[in-house]
């Protein structure tokens, strides 16, 4: 056959032709979330990489940022402790190791959540501790200072940064320019890009904004202080809660439009990301994190919705609800936990997600592998299917 074309000299455009269609038909992405104490030695990245290229990922989401800190050379972010080298750089490190092998790279940034360990850093030159006032603060006017004995309790996440704070914004902002300047990394992933619930938000840079566009400082709203409360009708009321709410997400999604056009204009292969919400409808009115709409303006490529639920019938129920947002399916890529189910339970739902049409997967997380390195047994025989 093959000496056929080659006689009736069709056998380049035949070739040619085929070699298109494979490009043109994208290989589903497989991709796995690598928590920041992965990656803290030489020996630990090259086994990462080694399970990855062995068990066919197509994508790897580092986290290089924990709580404020770094796990890459920065001249702007204060090193994490846990890199016991001062001079070992664990993304300068993965980067080539895995594009040899073919695999992305994103760099996974938390974002807002600054520090959620039980007492303040020690290191004084730690956000929190140098830029108190950058700090979210709830609607009885409590920074997140005030708790930090309680962080890991009653589902108290930690220390938030404010998001209506334009010093923090530009700060992290500057911290993803540095990234995609310095690196040559596939995509940036944003996660804890919301707010830390819905009584938050009152720190005073955003009261002041606020108060400025619609003279009414938004606490006086929720706990009755002030004289605005007092004077407002009820039709008001709920006219200037929809406005605050509103403002809230707003706010946020101006500052992702913000990212993506600074990392365009620096590098326009990298594609920006984000861990979200898993129902959009949740993500918007309770954490003000309108994912759908990043999606919709292109301010971001993709999210992956973390659908962490050990039910399969709230499982179902979220990807329902992503369905409901008449996104394409291809900016969705699902995010299915390993760490709070069983493997099968887990491999289950990579077969529910495909069949909801979501082909594009991404494991939470390389931790159950290094803890119990036959769970992701059944995991790769899903994936492979």
């Amino acid at each position: 056959m093959v000496l056929r074309y080659l006689k009736a000299g069709i056998f380049p455009a035949f070739f040619l032709l085929l070699g298109l269609t494979q490009t043109l038909i994208a290989r589903p992405v497989q991709g796995i979330w690598v928590v920041r104490h992965s990656i803290t030695t030489p020996q630990k990245v090259r086994e990462l990489v080694e399970f990855a290229s062995t068990n066919g990922y197509t994508d790897l989401f580092v986290q290089v940022r924990g709580r404020a800190d770094a796990y890459y050379n920065s001249l702007i972010v204060p090193r994490s402790t846990l890199l016991r080298s001062k001079t070992y750089d664990p993304l300068q490190d993965i980067i080539p190791q895995a594009h040899a092998k073919n695999i992305k790279v994103h760099a996974w940034v938390n974002m807002y959540l600054a520090w959620s360990a039980r007492k303040l850093p020690a290191d004084l030159t730690h956000l929190v501790n140098r830029h108190p006032e950058w700090v979210e603060v709830n609607g009885r006017g409590k920074s997140d200072l005030e708790f930090v004995p309680q962080n890991g309790r009653n589902g108290r996440e930690g220390v938030y940064l404010s998001p209506l704070n334009d010093e923090v914004n530009n700060h992290l902002l500057q911290v993803i320019n540095e990234i995609v300047q310095n690196y040559q990394v596939d995509g940036i992933h944003l996660d804890y890009v919301r707010f830390q619930d819905r009584d938050y938000g009152y720190n005073r840079s955003g009261r002041k904004k606020f108060l400025m566009q619609h003279n009414v400082d938004p606490i006086t709203l929720g706990n009755g202080k002030g004289s605005y409360w007092y004077r407002l009708n009820p039709a008001d009321k709920e006219k200037y809660w929809l406005l605050w709410n509103e403002f809230r997400r707003n706010e946020l999604t101006k500052f992702i439009g913000r990212i993506h056009k600074s990392i365009q204009y620096i590098n326009p292969a990298v594609k920006l990301s984000a861990a979200v919400k898993p129902n959009p409808q949740t993500a918007r009115t309770r954490f003000f994190q309108d994912w759908s709409a990043w999606l919709n303006s292109g301010s971001m490529d993709f999210v992956i919705p973390m659908n962490y639920a050990k039910s399969e019938l709230d499982f179902k129920r979220s990807m329902t609800a992503m369905q409901n947002e008449n996104i394409p399916a291809e900016k969705i890529f699902m995010g299915i936990a390993t760490y709070n189910q069983n493997s099968f339970t887990s491999a289950s739902k990579i077969g529910q997600s495909r069949r909801a049409g979501y082909t594009n997967l991404v494991i939470f997380s390389y931790d159950t592998h290094e803890k119990d390195p036959r769970y992701f047994d059944q995991i790769h025989r899903s994936l492979k299917r």
